[in-house]
Formats: structure tokens, sequence, C-alpha cells
């Protein structure tokens, strides 16, 4: 088996640099604009890999733009792909203030080939990614950018004991996963790469908050983040992070190539290890599609409605600056959701409003919805 000479130490060294290095999840690839390369925008789930994404010298600047809000915990990573000179990451705040900045170490000792930071951010605006190289010469590199607090909207909803099957490519991929965790159960993240494989996989679960969970303490203890280690001594091809959530949520986990700066295969897999690991049914549901004919003069409202509970269901039309109730009914216990669906006759009033809400004595509002639907003008 061919072992990559970047990563033949044994598993408490690779822990260690990757406690230093965090990762970063990608849902797709793209090549670096042609020269020059400044303000490009990069966006959580992105990553810029290929021929153009090339520095020549260490004048030669890339950079990246996105725009993040205040307590936003965003990851960015820049890694080598080929080349023998180091690559070096900055991060700028919306007043241009060097927030980060970080070189990697293709020589020994800490021999490390990318840049990678977990950082949160303390204002709203535009953020700039800069990526230059040490020493003048030809480094191809990859870069990429993941939200990591609020849950971020590129990560794939993968459900129980559902095996997925990929591959970490290209150099800063980190694909991203998101699955429901309860404090009832135990839950297990599990990832593994083929005996062919010749770099390493590590994994890192984050809470709804956006920190690293706490690992159930086994022997030997659990680490989060957590890697395989593919060479000697303690070789090992699966890795295996088990905790209990201490909040109902999304949880986030990122899987990346040990050094961000290479693919592997792997396999992946959430399951519920002990206890509970099922979410409750949602209280209520209250969804809908709203459509508008014009010929007929008709307005279509398609509700998806649900409740564990007796409930009073209202819906208004807004339009003009008038408010107008379009039903009010007693709803009864109704589970699972049902489809509903309701008509009212409406002249063009331009864009309207439909608002709904499921609410009871005690509760006051527990679900609601608001939809926007175009009618012509009037």
């Amino acid at each position: 088996m061919k072992i990559s000479r970047k990563f033949l130490l044994p598993l408490a060294a690779l822990l260690f640099a990757f406690a230093l290095a965090p990762q970063a999840a990608m849902a797709g690839a793209a090549d670096c604009p042609t020269e020059p390369k400044s303000n490009v925008a990069i966006a959580s789930g992105d990553v810029y890999a290929g021929t153009n994404c090339t520095l020549n010298t260490t004048g030669d600047v890339d950079s990246f733009v996105f725009s993040a809000n205040s307590g936003d915990i965003y990851q960015i990573t820049a890694g080598i792909n080929t080349g023998s000179v180091n690559i070096c990451l900055a991060l700028y705040d919306p007043s241009f203030a060097k927030i980060f900045s970080g070189c990697s170490n293709i020589g020994y000792p800490g021999e490390k080939y990318s840049v990678v930071a977990d950082q949160t951010l303390a204002a709203t605006g535009t953020y700039t990614m800069v990526v230059t190289e040490a020493s003048d010469g030809a480094l191809n590199y990859g870069a990429s950018l993941e939200r990591i607090y609020p849950t971020p909207p590129d990560g794939q909803k993968v459900a129980l004991a559902s095996p997925i099957t990929g591959t970490v490519t290209p150099v800063a991929d980190t694909p991203a996963f998101t699955f429901a965790g309860v404090t009832t159960g135990e839950f297990e993240v599990t990832a593994s790469v083929p005996s062919s494989a010749a770099e390493n996989l590590c994994i890192t679960v984050y809470s709804p908050k956006g920190t690293p969970v706490t690992p159930t303490t086994s022997t030997p203890p659990e680490t989060n983040p957590a890697c395989t280690n593919i060479g000697y001594p303690g070789e090992k091809y699966t890795v295996t992070i088990d905790f209990t959530p201490t909040q109902a949520g999304t949880y986030l986990v990122l899987l990346n190539e040990a050094g961000d700066a290479g693919t592997v295969a792997y396999n992946f897999e959430v399951s519920c290890l002990l206890g509970g690991c099922t979410p409750p049914p949602p209280s209520c549901t209250l969804t809908n599609t709203a459509t508008y004919d014009s010929t007929t003069s008709t307005l279509t409202m398609d509700f998806t409605e649900g409740n564990t509970y007796a409930a009073v269901w209202h819906t208004w039309l807004n339009y003009q600056g008038t408010m107008t109730e379009l039903f009010s009914v007693a709803q009864p216990i109704t589970v699972p959701p049902v489809a509903v669906t309701k008509t009212t006759t409406l002249a063009k009033e331009g864009v309207v409003a439909v608002i709904s809400t499921l609410t009871t004595a005690t509760k006051g509002i527990t679900c609601s919805s608001y939809v926007k639907v175009a009618t012509g003008t009037p």
C-alpha cells in the first residue's frame, strides 16, 4: 500500500496538528478566474481549485470576499495542491483590519501543507480572504469557505443508519453533513477509508451553537476532531465519535483529508448507539403555497396543516393597507399533517400577503405562515 509521505506520523501527532488546523466544508468546486484574481465572490460551501488557482511570486495576490454577520463562525482554508513553497492565508474584517494570518510549513518539524482557521466574526459586513505565497515559485492551491454557525445551508441532511460514500476532492474540500440530534439518545458518527487509501480522513462534529461536541468517555478516550491513522504504529482505517447531545437541534459534521492538501475516499454514517435518537414530531405544522389565477380572479391557498393539540386556525388577507379575515375555525388534533386547499375570489390588488396562525388559549400563537403572491396591477 502506498502511504503519503505527508502523513507517516503517529495518530497522536496527527491529532495535534489537526487540532491546530480545523477544516472547511465544500459542496462543489470551481476554477479560479484568470488573472488578476481580486475580490472573487466566495460563499459557504464553495471551493476554488483548478489550473488558474496558481501563484508564481511573493507579489502574486489572490483574494476572495464574502458577506457575514456579527457572531457568525466561519472556517477558511487554503491548501497546497502542487508546489514546493509555502502558502499563506490572511483574513481581513470589513474595516480591512487583519484578524487572522498564517502559513503552511512544508518542512520538518511540524510539516503541514495547508492553513485552516475557525473564526468567530465580530462585525457585520464584507470579509476578505487573501492568498499569497511565502517565497517565489509555482504554487497551485485550493481555497474554501464554510459557515459553522449558524448551521450552513449547504450541509447535506442525513438520516440515521443511512451510509453515504464519497470522496474528499479537490484540495481544500470538506463535505458537510447535518442531522437532527436529541438529548434522549447517544449518537455515533463513523467514517472510514478503504484499505488502499494513501491519505488520512478526519471528522469534526459541531453542536447547534457551532462548538465541537464533547465525546462520550471511552477507553481509549475519544477525541473531536478525530482522524484515521493509515500508517504505523496504531494503524486504523475507521474513526468514531460517540456523544450525547446537550441540546436538541441540528448538528454539523465536517469531513476533510487530514492535511487539507490531498484527496481520500470515505464511507460515512450517523447511527443511534443508545436510547431514543428520533426527534419527536413537531407540535404543529402550518405551511402555505399561494397562487393567483387572473382569468378567474381566484386566489388558491394550498396549506399543509397539523397539530398535536386542539387549536384555532386563523387566516387573513393583507392588501393595500387592509387586513381581511378569510376564515377562523376550530382545528381538532390533526396527526399526521394533512393537505388543505382554500380558495377565495380576489380582484387584482398588486402583491398581497396571506397570514395564517394556529393558536391556543394558553400557548398563544404556536405555528404561523406568511406568503406573498402577485395578483397583477389593480
